[in-house]
């Protein structure tokens, strides 16, 4: 297992760096949990939160030959595997953006 820590393997100038609700829902599902396969293979579950913006913080990710990828950007993430991380990073990156635009 490895673990990756916000302000070191990832950052953002504004603060936040979360999923985006996209990841986890096709965009018409309201607040709360919600899991989302994707064509690549990457199943994501995460809690969709509103407050003029969305996003999601904790998620967890499981990929049938990767292994799994979860925790929250802005503090740590865990990995089965450096290579599951890299490629779950590759292809569903968290935005950067700032709390205080909310």
């Amino acid at each position: 297992m490895i673990t990756k820590k916000y302000g070191i393997d990832f950052k953002s100038e504004g603060g936040a760096l979360t999923l985006n609700p996209e990841e986890v829902t096709n965009g018409d599902e309201d607040n709360g949990i919600h899991t989302k396969e994707h064509k690549d293979g990457w199943i994501i579950t995460g809690e969709i939160h509103e407050d003029y913006y969305t996003w999601v913080n904790e998620f967890k990710a499981e990929h049938p030959t990767l292994g799994k990828v979860w925790g929250n950007f802005e503090e740590k993430v865990y990995a089965d595997s450096e290579e599951g991380f890299q490629d779950f990073y590759s292809k569903h990156k968290p935005s950067e953006w700032d709390y205080g635009d909310i």
